[in-house]
């Protein structure tokens, strides 16, 4: 029996995600394809998988990344789907779960690509911003008047006031990653 779920999660939610993997793995309901909000779940046995989201570095279709999921794939990990650069994973519970060591290693490399991200959103972000409020100080010099001049300048303070509160919204998002890449660097100098 299979059974199709639509559900939302940020980039910043794949923990959250990987939770919500592991509870429908432990009533029985495994992952077996995944898209873009898009889950495809099958009655198994409960527990039978322990599921985690992996951020490549490259897309998933280059030969880099195939040689990559072979490898996990040799190793009894099945990669089950992705979207963007992301795949998901599984490994049989009976085979053991992802290790510790490994998985800090990839929490702290997921966290500082998610960092990355981030950064390059503000940056775009920033650049709107400035570009907008440029081009309107530039429209009120050439003093435009039509009803073009009227649209560009509408469309410059909106973008550059959604841009604005966008640069809000990031800012406690960004914190909270920093403090989680902190965690992460921490617990790996205490494994070691």
């Amino acid at each position: 029996m299979k059974k199709t779920i639509f559900r939302t999660f940020f980039i910043w939610e794949y923990e959250k995600e990987e939770k919500w993997l592991n509870k429908m793995s432990s009533k029985g309901w495994q992952l077996v394809n995944a898209r873009l909000l898009k889950y495809v779940f099958e009655k198994g046995e409960p527990n039978e998988y322990i599921y985690r989201l992996e951020l490549l570095d490259k897309n998933p279709k280059t030969s880099e990344s195939k040689a990559y999921v072979n490898f996990l794939d040799e190793i009894n990990i099945e990669s089950v789907g992705q979207c963007q650069n992301w795949i998901y994973l599984r490994i049989k519970s009976s085979l053991g779960n992802f290790s510790c060591e490994d998985r800090l290693h990839s929490n702290l490399t997921r966290i500082i690509r998610v960092d990355d991200l981030f950064q390059y959103a503000r940056n775009m972000t920033l650049c709107l911003v400035v570009a907008s409020f440029a081009f309107l100080l530039i429209c009120g010099e050439l003093n435009l008047s039509t009803s073009l001049g009227d649209f560009l300048r509408g469309f410059f303070t909106g973008t550059g006031i959604g841009s604005s509160v966008m640069s809000l919204i990031m800012i406690p998002r960004m914190q909270k990653n920093r403090k989680k890449i902190k965690q992460y660097i921490r617990e790996l100098s205490v494994n070691e």
